[in-house]
């Protein structure tokens, strides 16, 4: 079976471009802070935040002729993003790392071949190629149980729908996480929030843009909201849902499992 690698949605082969091996370490870096305490034995750990993740590739490009290795080359300026974007090796196809090339590489060239290395440096996680979504019925004081499968924390995105009248002050808690809304949903109107990217709009049933994008055409409501962004953590979770006039909502949730 061949290997391949896509990014920014251009797969290598469009390049002419060879797999030799894949480099992925198992996880990203991380450096904890250790403190001695005197009076006691071993020390106390300071956990850090995960750093980045460096891919390698190692890459060959076969040719004929001069300027066919001319051409080919040349292609190679298509994965030369200023963003980052999304990189997904075949090795893990159920999987994609967000991240960019790393810096310039040069390139090994011989006769009738050319070899190289592409190092991504890419964002901690892994994200799965498939969105988790759901939708149900809640009724006030209503709580419903989440399992994320994922290895590490993520953060939802979710839609609340009055599609059974008026709601007056919803509030949903994610685990221990609340986010309350000091406002009214009209009947057929709807409040969605990222918890990702720390958004809140209120709009007439738009699609939730899990990317975290802001439409400036709809309306900020996020002065309206109290409470802290909650996340889904590995395993069970819950999802609790509440008015202050009892009436019972339609939730839409959507998130993106991550894995170390």
């Amino acid at each position: 079976m061949s290997m391949w690698f896509q990014f920014d949605g251009i797969r290598s082969e469009e390049l002419n471009i060879k797999i030799l091996r894949f480099r992925n370490p198992a996880l990203p870096t991380f450096e904890d802070n250790y403190e001695n305490v005197p009076g006691r034995h071993g020390s106390l750990v300071f956990p850090k935040e995960f750093g980045t993740r460096e891919i390698e590739i190692d890459c060959l490009i076969t040719h004929e002729s001069r300027e066919k290795r001319r051409q080919d080359i040349r292609k190679l300026s298509r994965i030369f993003t200023r963003q980052e974007s999304k990189l997904i090796l075949s090795e893990e196809p159920d999987v994609y790392y967000i991240g960019k090339l790393a810096g310039s590489f040069s390139i090994d060239v011989r006769k009738t071949l050319s070899s190289f290395t592409l190092v991504f440096r890419c964002q901690p996680f892994r994200y799965a190629i498939d969105t988790r979504e759901l939708t149900f019925d809640m009724d006030s004081n209503s709580v419903q149980y989440i399992s994320n499968h994922g290895t590490a924390e993520t953060y939802p995105s979710f839609m609340i729908q009055a599609v059974f009248g008026e709601i007056q002050n919803p509030k949903i808690t994610i685990n221990d996480k609340y986010l309350l809304h000091n406002g009214v949903l009209t009947p057929n109107s709807a409040i969605e929030i990222n918890t990702e990217s720390f958004l809140a709009t209120k709009s007439m049933g738009r699609d939730i843009a899990t990317t975290g994008a802001y439409d400036t055409a709809e309306n900020n409501i996020l002065s309206m909201i109290d409470g802290e962004f909650g996340a889904f953590f590995p395993g069970g979770n819950t999802f609790a849902y509440s008015s202050a006039n009892g009436q019972r909502a339609r939730i839409r949730l959507v998130w993106q499992e991550r894995y170390l």
